[in-house]
């Protein structure tokens, strides 16, 4: 194990596994929940590779012209499908959104989106911008097939045109009430952590969101910190008044990757520790959300 390795183990020593019956995500147990309503590891032994596939498989090229992003949205609605998740497009002038709706199982909760971005501007392959948003995103859609008492669904969202001036989701967002949405998550940018402090930005979060990833962060051993920024999916559901968090790495702490938007961008790039770290933080913000 690298010394790495090793720090995001001891952070997360408290995430062990939790494969039984009626077990909380967090190890806690709920004694009125239904037979059969388990909630799965985080320490899933699908994590790590499954994420470094899908970074592989979407940096192969730029997603950046209609041909690209073509072959992009054709990659996700497989992947999508492996999982177990049916995807359909939705598409507006100049492109078209990936999603797919995971149903409640029991309850009739507000819906839960989870989204990223999956273009990237020309010649750069996208590794952390935005690759590494989707795999996170991806990763939630698959979480939630261990998850089988769902109160409520959870639709994942895999963006167009956020490069273009979040052009998918604003497409998007008029589609949706937010009367009826609990939460928007949207991830974009996470995976570099060169200081190694497994620090995460909450971006303009609501006080009820920024409370779900404290409590979130304390159960897998990352570090928050909340700022006021912009400029990326999240804005577009916020500005209709949703209740929408972006989370990201530090890039107002500048702690970021200075590769964005570059043909360095690759994943090679990626730190794949801090990428797992990030898909176990949103896991758990989200089964905690939607599971009994």
């Amino acid at each position: 194990m690298t010394a790495r390795w090793a720090l995001v183990a001891a952070l997360a020593a408290c995430d062990a596994p939790m494969e039984t019956t009626d077990a909380g995500v967090d190890g806690s147990t709920d004694p009125d929940a239904p037979p059969g309503c388990t909630r799965p590891s985080l320490d899933a032994t699908w994590l790590q590779p499954q994420l470094t596939s899908w970074i592989t498989g979407l940096t192969t090229a730029p997603r950046a012209t209609t041909t690209q992003r073509t072959a992009a949205r054709t990659y996700l609605m497989n992947q999508l499908a492996t999982v177990g998740w049916p995807a359909q497009l939705h598409t507006y002038t100049t492109g078209a959104n990936v999603y797919a709706t995971i149903p409640a199982t029991m309850g009739s909760g507000d819906e839960i989106l989870v989204g990223a971005h999956f273009d990237t501007v020309t010649n750069s392959p996208g590794a952390n911008d935005n690759a590494s948003g989707v795999a996170v995103v991806l990763a939630v859609a698959r979480y939630l097939v261990d998850v089988p008492c769902r109160t409520a669904p959870v639709t994942i969202v895999l963006f167009d045109g956020e490069e273009s001036g979040l052009l998918g989701s604003r497409a998007y967002a008029p589609t949706k009430s937010a009367a009826n949405i609990r939460a928007v998550h949207t991830i974009d940018q996470v995976a570099w952590d060169q200081d190694n402090d497994l620090r995460f930005e909450l971006e303009l979060p609501t006080a009820t969101l920024e409370a779900e990833y404290r409590a979130a962060a304390q159960v897998i051993g990352a570090a928050l910190t909340t700022t006021t920024t912009q400029g990326t999916d999240h804005e577009a559901f916020r500005e209709r008044g949703f209740d929408a968090i972006g989370l990201t790495e530090e890039y107002v702490g500048g702690d970021t990757s200075p590769y964005r938007h570059t043909p360095q961008d690759t994943a090679a790039t990626v730190d794949t520790p801090y990428l797992v770290l990030a898909a176990k933080l949103t896991a758990q913000v989200v089964i905690s959300e939607v599971a009994r």
